[in-house]
């Protein structure tokens, strides 16, 4: 039996994308690990974002909901691309 564990560091992560992972983390709370406190916002007044937003996971319940963030986050960026083009 695989037992899946590992973690992630993200950059460049909005305030709604930063919403909607704050909701995965409701939904699925002991599934994946997070610190607040890691967090360096950055960027200035008009386009904030965070980075240093460190994920951890132990157990295939953590890395399939890792998964869906992640592909919550590439759809996004997929859809920005598609609109910028």
């Amino acid at each position: 039996m695989v037992n899946p564990s590992g973690n992630i560091v993200l950059n460049g992560i909005t305030d709604k994308e930063m919403v909607k992972i704050w909701e995965f983390k409701a939904q699925h709370s002991t599934a994946f690990s997070f610190n607040p406190q890691q967090f360096q916002p950055s960027g200035n007044q008009g386009t904030p974002f965070y980075n240093n937003v460190s994920f951890a996971w132990a157990g295939e319940p953590g890395l399939k909901v890792m998964h869906e963030i992640l592909g919550y986050l590439l759809k996004k960026e997929e859809k920005a691309e598609a609109v910028g083009q």
